[in-house]
C-alpha cells in the first residue's frame, strides 16, 4: 500500500495561533461531482499527522483534509485566552476552501465538536455530520470535586504518556519503559500546569451540554474498555442525541485511529453512504 502524501493548503493566524489545513495530495473529484470533503479533527497533543494510518484504508473516492488545531503536540497551550476550543474549531474550518462533507474528530477533538455542534444561535457547521473517534465523552463525573480533579489529572496525565508511546511506535521508534517515562516528564512539564487546567475545564462543560439541540447525524467509534468514554456516559449520549449510531468493540483503544485504522476507518465507510451525499454506497465501499 502507497504511503499517503500530503501537502499544506493553507495557513491562518488569529490572536497570534497558527491554523493550518493539510490535504492529501492524491485526492480526486470524480466525475461531474466533487468528492466527498472528510475533515480530520485531532486530539489533545496530538497533530495532523496523526491521521496518516486511518488514510489508508479510507476509499479514495474522497477528499480529505487535516487540520492542525492549537491543542497540538507542542503547544504552550495558552489558546484559550482567546477562546475555547469549539471557538477554534470554527474558525479552522473558516480557513477550508470548500465546507466539510463529514467532520471524523478523535478524543478532545470530538469533545470540541460536540460542544460546536450544539451552540446556539445557528451556525455554518451546525449540520455538518460527525464520527466521533473515541470521544471523551464522561457525564457520569462529579466534575467540580477535588476528587475528581485528582482523578482526571492521573487520567490525563495517563492518556499523554499512552498517545506518546503511540507517536512513537507509528514513527518506527522503540523506547524502553525508562525512557519513555523520562520522554513522558519533558512532555507533562510543558503541558502541566495549563494545558491540564484547559482539559479539565472542557470537561467540566460536558454535563451541561445541550446535545439534544444538535441534529446533524453522529457516528461514535471507541473500546468497550475506554475509559474516557465510559459505557453508561455513551448511553446518556444516545438517549440525548437526535440521530446517533454507536460502534463499541472490545480490541479498540483509545488511540484506534492510529492502532486500528482500518476497523475504524470500515465504520466512517459504512457511515457515508448514510449521509446522502453525492457518491453510492458502493462506490464508498469498494473505492
Amino acid at each position: 500500500m502507497t504511503a499517503t502524501r500530503w501537502r499544506q493548503e493553507r495557513t491562518v493566524h488569529a490572536d497570534g495561533t497558527e491554523l493550518a489545513v493539510w490535504e492529501r495530495r492524491e485526492d480526486p473529484d470524480v466525475g461531474a461531482m466533487p468528492a466527498p470533503h472528510v475533515v480530520l479533527v485531532h486530539g489533545f497533543e496530538e497533530g495532523w499527522d496523526s491521521w496518516q494510518p486511518l488514510l489508508e484504508h479510507l476509499p479514495r473516492t474522497v477528499r480529505a483534509s487535516a487540520l492542525s488545531l492549537p491543542w497540538r503536540a507542542g503547544s504552550a497551550h495558552t489558546w484559550p485566552r482567546h477562546g475555547d476550543a469549539a471557538t477554534w474549531l470554527s474558525r479552522a474550518f473558516d480557513a477550508l476552501d470548500r465546507p466539510p462533507d463529514l467532520v471524523v474528530a478523535h478524543s478532545f477533538g470530538a469533545c470540541a465538536l460536540l460542544q460546536l455542534l450544539a451552540r446556539r444561535p445557528a451556525h455554518p457547521y451546525r449540520d455538518v455530520p460527525a464520527a466521533l473517534v473515541a470521544p471523551v465523552w464522561r457525564v457520569g463525573d462529579r466534575s467540580l470535586t477535588p476528587e475528581f480533579f485528582a482523578e482526571a489529572r492521573t487520567r490525563f496525565r495517563h492518556t499523554i504518556t499512552e498517545g506518546l508511546k503511540v507517536q512513537l511506535h507509528t514513527r518506527g521508534r522503540t523506547v524502553n519503559g525508562e525512557l519513555l517515562r523520562i520522554m513522558a516528564d519533558k512532555v507533562l512539564e510543558r503541558v502541566e500546569p495549563e494545558g491540564f487546567l484547559q482539559f479539565y475545564l472542557e470537561l467540566a462543560r460536558l454535563p451541561d451540554l445541550p446535545v439534544e439541540r444538535i441534529t446533524a447525524p453522529l457516528l461514535v467509534v471507541g473500546g468497550l474498555d475506554d475509559t474516557a468514554a465510559p459505557g453508561g456516559d455513551l448511553e446518556v449520549l444516545r438517549r440525548r442525541a437526535r440521530d446517533i449510531t454507536v460502534h463499541r468493540a472490545p480490541d479498540l483503544g483509545h488511540f484506534c485511529q492510529t492502532q486500528q485504522p482500518a476497523q475504524v476507518a470500515e465504520q466512517i465507510t459504512d457511515f457515508l453512504p448514510m449521509l446522502r451525499l453525492p457518491h453510492s454506497a458502493e462506490e464508498m465501499r469498494t473505492a
